[in-house]
């Protein structure tokens, strides 16, 4: 599908596939992923540890594309930072919520980030309730980013990220 809509499109980007470590943690699952070049995707403090051990073992590099995904609690958060600290350069940092860039840049004064931002889309959601797992109403992000991010020199916007709750229907 990728290849289609690239093709169709005559898209000049790379596409980057990312394997999301919650679909399975299991070490050969995650060996034989990595083995077709993957980039990784996070969804948890416990996925940094998995980030770390990998790395220990020569399976992947600091060079590596790490999409960081999910609730960050404050462990969660102070794991991405301390990556990147240690010299993981393409470690972007999804925001699910807008507080989240504050709660980021409050733990390091100096790093700049690369982040992404989590649109929720317009689709009706599975669930009777609005969380903030569901990203960003869309009409707030133009604002969002004139005030937070356009002249922040500590943030790099590097990717747009939308989340399907039920699918698309259209």
């Amino acid at each position: 599908l990728f290849s289609r809509a690239i093709k169709k499109n005559n898209y000049k980007g790379q596409y980057h596939f990312c394997y999301c470590t919650k679909c399975n943690h299991f070490y050969h699952v995650v060996n034989e992923a990595l083995k077709h070049n993957v980039n990784i995707e996070t969804s948890s403090s416990f996925d940094i540890d998995l980030i770390r051990d990998l790395e220990k073992k020569g399976k992947i590099d600091k060079k590596r594309i790490l999409v960081h995904n999910g609730y960050k609690t404050e462990k969660y958060l102070q794991k991405i930072v301390d990556l990147q600290r240690d010299g993981f350069k393409n470690s972007i940092i999804v925001l699910d919520s807008k507080d989240e860039l504050d709660r980021l840049l409050a733990i390091d004064s100096d790093l700049v980030f690369k982040i992404g931002l989590r649109m929720a889309i317009n689709e009706e959601a599975q669930s009777a309730y609005y969380t903030s797992r569901l990203g960003i109403a869309s009409a707030e992000i133009p604002e969002f980013f004139k005030e937070k991010i356009r002249d922040n020199d500590r943030v790099q916007l590097k990717m747009l990220h939308f989340f399907v709750d039920s699918g698309i229907k259209d």
